[in-house]
């Protein structure tokens, strides 16, 4: 009789041990899940815990990582916005279209045409001088194959307000030919690199027209 009492509590008490250990065990995952892997391993954070305990920080570092093993992408590009006219027009009066959109100088434009050579692997660098604001037109082609170019300006060396070595690029590019227009965004250098990745001899002849101070070679090399 006593053996009877024993076995059936028994075997109540196991199974419904076993029922209160899984949920008990499948709520503190839950719970680790939202308060602890969520901040710091996708950096989510619901219930605010992560932050205060720094797990946040954690989701910070997982981020950057990924975004230097993804450094393919493109550079971020600056763009601007033309002005919008509103629907209100004072025939004697209209709007002022000012810089960099309409720039008045005291003298005429520039024009130069190039002529450059490059040997085989040789490479040069050609810069137009210009002043904040001053627009260019170019055109260049090669006479023989493909050259690699880099479009690009510097404010030059030391200048105010810019970090050591601060370059923007305008356009990179391997082709035979390039042209376009520019406005100057800052006071500085502006112009091309090229590189002869032809097995031969080529050469490149630059038109260049505007207002700058002066278009010159700054560099020339072998790779």
């Amino acid at each position: 009789m006593n053996d009877e009492i024993n076995k059936k509590p028994a075997g109540k008490s196991s199974g419904g041990s076993l029922i209160r250990n899984t949920i008990i065990a499948f709520i503190v995952a839950f719970l680790v899940t939202i308060f602890f892997v969520m901040p710091a391993e996708y950096g989510k954070d619901p219930t605010g815990v992560g932050q205060l305990l720094g797990l946040m920080d954690l989701g910070d570092v997982d981020n950057g990582i990924e975004t230097e093993e993804s450094s393919d992408e493109p550079s971020r590009t600056v763009v601007g916005a033309y002005p919008e006219f509103t629907g209100e027009f004072d025939y004697y009066e209209p709007e002022v279209l000012a810089a960099p959109f309409s720039v008045t100088h005291d003298s005429a434009f520039r024009s130069d045409t190039l002529t450059i050579d490059l040997k085989l692997g040789e490479e040069v660098e050609y810069k137009a001088v210009m002043n904040q604001g001053d627009a260019i037109v170019y055109s260049w082609h090669v006479d023989n194959g493909d050259v690699y170019t880099d479009f690009h300006a510097d404010p030059g060396e030391e200048a105010e307000g810019y970090p050591e070595g601060f370059f923007i690029r305008y356009r990179e590019s391997e082709s035979s030919s390039g042209a376009g227009s520019i406005v100057a965004p800052f006071a500085g250098n502006h112009g091309w690199y090229w590189l002869n990745i032809q097995d031969n001899s080529i050469q490149i002849t630059l038109e260049a027209r505007g207002y700058y101070e002066s278009l010159t070679e700054v560099y020339r090399g072998t790779q």
